[in-house]
């Protein structure tokens, strides 16, 4: 049986970086307005905040997998 507490770090691991990489999609999103280039801007925006919301998500799920892991008893029902 696999260890959960392998998959938490890897789910923080991968919201860490796709935290960088929201970031650098709103910054190329900043530099496209700047050329010009609205709609690039715009669809490097959607990226960027597609890319966050998967990051707070999977960062989301291992604080709660080590919540968990530290209270097993309390499920919360």
């Amino acid at each position: 049986m696999v260890s959960t507490r392998r998959f938490a770090g890897v789910s923080l691991w991968a919201g860490v970086a796709l935290l960088a990489v929201s970031v650098y999609f709103f910054l190329a999103s900043v530099s496209y307005i700047s050329g010009q280039a609205v709609v690039a801007a715009l669809l490097s925006a959607v990226i960027g905040f597609v890319l966050l919301s998967s990051a707070t998500s999977l960062i989301r799920t291992y604080v709660i997998a080590r919540a968990v892991e530290q209270n097993p008893g309390e499920s919360g029902h």
